[in-house]
């Protein structure tokens, strides 16, 4: 599983924010995932709307090392290669102990290693490709881990997982390219408290960029 890292920009965004009343109470029996590629920016959201409707949060991938729920770690990748059996019976025990207790998970990707709860939805942050290569070149990954990443982000592959697992129903885009957190957490709030789920709207990046030319640039 890809690195992930964590981050709280400041609580200007929570006092900015117009939840309304009773807001919190009719979504704390719900378990939001916050989902996307390494490095789109989720970590930020995550912690965010965990601030924002006080629930608890849990990064996945932090879960994974602590208990060593993996296989292996992939050098050549630099990730660890996860027991999805494993976590899934891990996960299985945070639900149980928070009970009705609100969750914010946040994941690189989506599978059967997620229990399924009711009220669960997912809400998958996207990235401008481009940008999202600069992102990962600044943490030094290698080029070839930087385009498995890019291309991901590119094919809209944690969309089409989140849709395979959820439905479409309970899945919610956001686009974070150059928005200020306090912007997405507007947004992702607003989509969670209309409670519609996906809107047929995406961040079509095929339409901005050929996969072939941009992996000369990166590779």
């Amino acid at each position: 599983m890809p690195d992930s890292r964590s981050g709280d920009p400041g609580s200007k965004a929570s006092k900015e924010l117009i939840v309304p009343a009773g807001a919190p109470e009719q979504i704390l029996d719900k378990t939001i995932i916050v989902t996307g590629t390494p490095g789109v920016g989720k970590t930020v959201l995550a912690r965010l709307v965990t601030k924002q409707i006080r629930f608890q949060f849990l990064n996945l991938g932090e879960l994974v090392k602590k208990e060593k729920l993996y296989r292996r770690f992939d050098r050549s990748r630099q990730s660890y290669v996860i027991d999805e059996q494993r976590l899934r019976k891990s996960l299985i025990d945070v639900f149980a102990a928070r009970g009705e207790g609100g969750l914010v998970i946040e994941t690189n990707w989506l599978g059967n290693f997620m229990p399924k709860k009711r009220g669960m939805i997912a809400v998958v942050v996207r990235l401008d490709p481009a940008i999202l290569a600069r992102r990962l070149k600044r943490r030094k990954w290698s080029k070839r881990k930087i385009w498995e990443n890019v291309e991901a982000e590119l094919i809209d592959l944690s969309l089409y997982e989140s849709f395979k697992y959820l439905g479409p129903r309970r899945v919610y885009e956001v686009d974070a390219t150059r928005k200020p957190p306090r912007q997405l957490l507007h947004e992702a709030m607003r989509l969670i408290l209309a409670g519609r789920g996906w809107n047929g709207v995406t961040a079509n990046w095929l339409e901005r960029y050929d996969p072939i030319e941009l992996s000369r640039k990166i590779l």
